[in-house]
């Protein structure tokens, strides 16, 4: 091994090291750091089969469920690097609760120990299971959505385009929607497009695989009626939803896009700190609970 490749392994080890760190610390804060949840009827731990093992998955059900809910299955954000079930528990939480749905909220294997497309595939098991296995999570069959957050956005869109005519909705909070370069250095000046263009090359790298993961603004999306929430100015990934919006509608899906000007990209994990963050979250989880049962 030369000296170049003993420099690269070690700093590769560094920053994998460096990186579980991060990964706990973000779970542990944003998990665990809202003090003001109400009460849920259930909250339950699962495990779901996936192509590379299994998937851990949490089960909310609003205070006041009979069964038979309406469900959402949700991804989490994190660039597809970090985040878990733990660090989008307070969302979770919030969001069944303010529009008295269920949510399954579901992990996946994350970059750079797993390159791409593994996120995908593990979304794609674990939509599978949930339209298998409706009555163990006591769901209405005709009444599952989709969604997630940022990352977990792309991973909800990309298993949605791939089960047409299964999920009755998508439910995308400041959903990242291509990791395209080009496409970011030509939007630079809008807002801040060059804070998310040094991440999107971050996650670029992180996830590099067999292929690239293609963009979700090509023309080619499924028209399901959809919720998209963003942030304003400091949410790099605002800029897009209104294109994906439109591609949505032309293809005769009803969409409801709603912009939190004064909040950040990820607000939803910040509601431990941020009135407006808690306010916005349950607005979300309201439209998203009138949307599953249209």
């Amino acid at each position: 091994m030369t000296v170049r490749d003993t420099f690269a392994a070690n700093a590769e080890e560094a920053h994998r090291r460096g990186l579980k760190m991060v990964r706990e610390a973000i779970s542990a804060h944003t998990g665990r750091a809202d003090p003001d949840l109400a009460p849920l009827d259930e909250r339950r731990d699962i495990e779901i089969p996936g192509p590379g093992g299994p998937l851990r998955a949490r089960l909310y059900v609003p205070t006041g469920s009979t069964g038979f809910d309406p469900l959402l299955l949700f991804f989490h954000g994190g660039g597809f690097v970090i985040g878990d079930i733990e660090s989008h528990d307070p969302l979770c939480h919030r969001l069944a609760q303010a529009g008295h749905f269920r949510i399954l909220s579901c992990e996946y294997r994350l970059a750079p120990e797993h390159a791409f497309p593994a996120q995908v595939e593990d979304a794609q098991a674990a939509a599978q299971w949930v339209i298998q296995n409706p009555s163990v999570l006591g769901a209405d069959p005709e009444r599952l959505g989709i969604g997630g957050d940022s990352a977990g956005g792309y991973l909800a869109i990309a298993t949605a385009s791939s089960l047409c005519d299964v999920f009755k909705a998508q439910v995308l909070l400041y959903p990242l929607l291509h990791l395209q370069d080009d496409l970011w250095a030509d939007t630079l000046a809008k807002t801040s497009r060059a804070i998310g263009r040094l991440a999107v090359r971050y996650i670029s790298r992180q996830l590099a695989g067999a292929e690239p993961a293609p963009s979700l603004l090509s023309g080619a999306c499924t028209p399901l009626p959809t919720l998209i929430a963003t942030g304003g100015t400091l949410d790099p990934c605002a800029p897009d939803a209104l294109p994906y919006a439109e591609q949505l509608r032309a293809l005769g899906a009803p969409v409801t896009l709603k912009v939190y000007t004064g909040l950040i990209h990820g607000f939803g994990n910040q509601t431990h700190v941020l009135a407006a963050a808690r306010k916005a979250t349950h607005e979300i989880g309201e439209l998203a609970g009138e949307l599953l049962r249209a």
